[in-house]
């Protein structure tokens, strides 16, 4: 990111934060969803995954949901859930960019602030790589909160900082054309109902295969098409499964992706709204399938 893109990003962003001020939650994930959809719903009640999800972000503000949004408070929370899974290790945590000694890092690693999506720097070597370039990425990054740019309340009372974690290679022996990249499981009431299995070919095209608890492929998509491979159930299936549940426990909804690599689970994050609540779901009736899966109660916790 040079200077005057930087300078771009940052007056769009308080451009959206100065907006955010004059739209409320409820008609900024209304109007949202309905460009992403064609439809309008009514949040107050809503029926599909999609619209719940919205009537979460907007009515429920479960100081929970702020805990397991922040990347560096929530491996507490992984550690005092399940053993079956393993967090990455981290190297350091900075205040800010500036604290970074890129000379003392290993060849390989990761940087990525705590409260926070799409801030990820990935060095998979040293050598050619820009540390200026990743710095000025970090900083934006520690300056911007995501709540004002996409109403996704559980981001906006985190204290920005920065994790380096190492880097974890997925794919070390592995075809990627048949190994996922990560496995998001779907937890409605504390049960894994459907995972989504996400994969990068060679070529770097997307998929994304949705499978039931029993590795059976479904007839719907989220984002992306199926893979045109046949994929075996990994190994470690059946144990992401039990330590997504565990981590799902107590919690109405949320997704708990994980890394596989090879024999052991790496936990990545715990997400509380795919997409924000606007995932292309195909064919569309699943939306409303998927939603009969939550048995959310209305809430207004808010005037919305």
């Amino acid at each position: 990111m040079n200077k005057l893109n930087g300078h771009l990003k940052y007056a769009e962003y308080l451009l959206r934060k100065w907006r955010s001020f004059f739209t409320t939650d409820l008609h900024f994930h209304t109007t949202r969803l309905y460009k992403s959809s064609g439809k309008l719903s009514n949040l107050r009640q809503p029926v599909t995954l999609n619209e719940k999800l919205c009537h979460r972000l907007i009515f429920d503000h479960n100081t929970l949901y702020t805990f397991l949004a922040d990347k560096l408070a929530v491996r507490e929370y992984v550690h005092a859930r399940t053993q079956k899974i393993k967090t990455v290790p981290l190297i350091s945590i900075y205040n800010k960019a500036e604290d970074i000694d890129f000379s003392v890092l290993p060849e390989k690693f990761v940087l990525k602030c705590n409260h926070d999506c799409g801030s990820t720097v990935i060095c998979t070597s040293r050598d050619g790589f820009n540390t200026t370039k990743a710095a000025n990425r970090l900083k934006f990054a520690l300056k911007r909160n995501m709540y004002y740019t996409t109403r996704e309340w559980q981001y906006k009372n985190i204290k920005p900082v920065i994790l380096c974690e190492e880097y974890i290679d997925l794919f070390s022996g592995q075809d990627r054309n048949n190994t996922p990249e990560m496995l998001r499981v779907h937890c409605f009431h504390g049960v894994a109902c459907f995972v989504e299995a996400d994969f990068t070919d060679d070529s770097g095209k997307g998929f994304i295969n949705v499978y039931d608890r029993s590795w059976r492929l479904q007839p719907f998509q989220m984002e992306y098409p199926n893979t045109p491979h046949m994929i075996q159930e990994p190994e470690s299936f059946c144990h992401a499964i039990t330590a997504s549940q565990e981590l799902a426990k107590g919690i109405d909804y949320c997704r708990v992706d994980l890394m596989l690599n090879k024999d052991e689970i790496y936990f990545s994050e715990i997400t509380l709204s795919p997409k924000r609540g606007k995932l292309k779901i195909t064919p569309s009736e699943w939306d409303a399938r998927l939603g009969e899966m939550w048995h959310l109660t209305p809430v207004e916790n808010r005037l919305a």
